[in-house]
């Protein structure tokens, strides 16, 4: 496998890379409207360059611990999307490495909604699973933030 550039990051306690191509911009302090009646997970939408964009909790959304510091706003040619997470710890180009099958967390998601791939980035003795954003975003969990009726 080629290796290509990744953004290092972590969301909710997770440790997580995206490839830098999913990636259009990270901001800074956007101010997020709330939306009722929609998941935890969807914190709302903030207005960034101009555009309404969605804002995902990308570390409650994963099942970690809620986010509360940047937002990844996705390759425009992907979808239009916001990802929070807590922060940026830089940029790897290192090639993905394979986890095996009897990996705990591969065990524990293994449908074909979860978007984080059986693949790891290792930088620095850290090792960060990649979030697939394109699967992601097709993903009908993700897709649907309305609240499922009590």
């Amino acid at each position: 496998m080629s290796a290509s550039s990744h953004i290092l990051f972590s969301a909710g306690g997770l440790a997580l890379a995206a490839r830098s191509a999913a990636v259009h911009c990270i901001h800074d302090g956007l101010v997020v409207t709330a939306e009722a009646g929609t998941n935890d997970w969807f914190c709302g939408v903030a207005v960034a360059d101009g555009r309404l964009l969605p804002i995902t909790d990308l570390g409650l959304y994963l099942n970690g611990g809620a986010a509360t510091g940047r937002v990844i706003e996705v390759a425009r040619d992907l979808g239009i999307a916001g990802l929070r997470i807590d922060e940026v710890h830089g940029v790897s180009r290192h090639a993905p490495d394979t986890l095996g099958p009897d990996s705990a967390d591969t065990q524990a998601h293994s449908n074909d909604e979860w978007p984080v791939r059986n693949l790891a980035i290792n930088d620095l003795g850290k090792r960060y699973r990649i979030v697939d954003i394109t699967h992601l975003l097709q993903s009908s969990r993700f897709l649907n933030i309305q609240c499922e009726p009590a």
